[in-house]
């Protein structure tokens, strides 16, 4: 088994004093670094150039990248390419060889537990995971739960995800297979359910999580200003009713359709500044206002999919600051958009068999756990 020494000073990789075979150096490639600085010390300009070739015909999207880690002795060289694959260089100026490892890939079914104390983001933090697993949970209950504006101290969650390893090394995440999400009282369950025409998460009764409409149009930072029929507006100081919720964010955070629909209006006025306008099925229509750009494309006419980015954080118009101010109507009337619940579909009779079949082993996971630390019964 090859040593691994850590050098714990700079230097050039063609100032290298190579040691015995039996140790390695490793490296870490800097800004500027070419092949034949790191193998002029092993072969010959004439056969680095040949190396060079067979490198590109192996492997033609190589490239030395700044922090790539090399590990080199005295007749070999191996490039890390990713966690789970290698190219090794061996040999010396007489003969020499150039191959790609490629290590499989072990994929772990895990069950996580925790507690949110203050947010999502540190709760799974805390458990020892990386935020990718927090954007995967946030992204399953973007319908159901407004991660921002609806999580309480105490809320917990279980969570049975697919943990990807190679040679002993967390390589990421797989898909999430199963949740429990309790929020101020009440649990949400979602699992995972794929067939030749399906695919998403859903609750035991088979009904979708994915809604009509988004319970946002973007992540946010807070909510500067809700829905209210008489408010102080903050530049004109008079009292208006407004109409939508004003959720701030960086300018040039994207903003979202929060469903299915096509562009009706696209444009600037002195109030809303830059805005678009959707129209949705059952006579539904969104606003969102104030936009620092338009998505590059967007034109009225345009269809868009709920989720498609159709612009960008801004404080066009009237507004003190970056935010957009979303609204919801019905017909003629103007709705509350924290407030709004829309419908979900739910898996047809023919594939509840095949559901419940499915979802047996990953609802067993969470009920053998979560329900023996928590005091509450499970909501049907």
């Amino acid at each position: 088994m090859i040593k691994f020494v850590t050098l714990f000073f700079c230097f050039l990789i063609s100032s290298i004093s190579l040691v015995t075979s039996s140790f390695s150096a490793e490296y870490i490639v800097k800004r500027g670094d070419t092949l034949y600085q790191i193998l002029g010390d092993m072969f010959t300009p004439a056969n680095i150039i040949i190396i060079n070739k067979r490198i590109e015909n192996i492997f033609p999207e190589f490239i030395l990248r700044t922090g790539q880690k090399l590990l080199v002795n005295e007749d070999k060289v191996v490039f890390q390419l990713s966690l789970n694959k290698d190219l090794t260089l061996i040999g010396n100026n007489d003969e020499f060889n150039l191959f790609v490892t490629e290590y499989p890939i072990n994929i772990l079914e895990t069950v996580i537990s925790g507690e949110i104390t203050s947010n999502l983001y540190d709760a799974i933090e805390n458990m020892g995971e990386n935020q990718e697993l927090t954007m995967k949970l946030a992204d399953i209950y973007e319908w159901e739960i407004d991660f921002f504006k609806d999580i309480r101290k105490g809320d917990r969650f279980r969570i049975v995800v697919e943990k990807k390893f190679t040679k002993g090394r967390f390589l990421g995440y797989g898909k999430i297979c199963a949740v429990d999400f309790i929020n101020n009282g009440n649990l949400v369950r979602a699992l995972y359910y794929e067939d030749e025409t399906t695919k998403g998460y859903f609750r035991p009764d088979g009904s979708s999580l994915k809604r009509g409409f988004l319970k946002a149009p973007l992540k946010y930072r807070r909510i500067s200003s809700k829905y209210s029929h008489r408010r102080l507006h903050p530049v004109l100081k008079v009292y208006k009713p407004h109409y939508g919720v004003d959720y701030a964010a960086p300018t040039g955070t994207p903003v979202h359709a929060t469903a299915d629909g096509v562009v009706v209006k696209k444009g600037y006025t002195k109030g809303n500044g830059n805005y678009v306008k959707l129209r949705h099925t059952n006579n539904y229509y969104t606003y969102y206002l104030h936009f620092s750009r338009f998505k590059k494309g967007l034109r009225v006419g345009k269809h868009v999919s709920q989720g498609d980015t159709i612009g960008y954080v801004g404080s066009t118009g009237y507004a003190t600051g970056p935010h957009v101010d979303y609204r919801i109507m019905k017909g003629n009337r103007f709705l509350n958009p924290l407030r709004f619940k829309s419908t979900s579909v739910k898996l047809p009779e023919r594939k509840s068999s095949d559901f419940r079949e499915k979802i047996v082993r990953l609802e067993r996971m969470l009920d053998n756990s979560i329900y023996k630390m928590a005091k509450f019964k499970p909501l049907k």
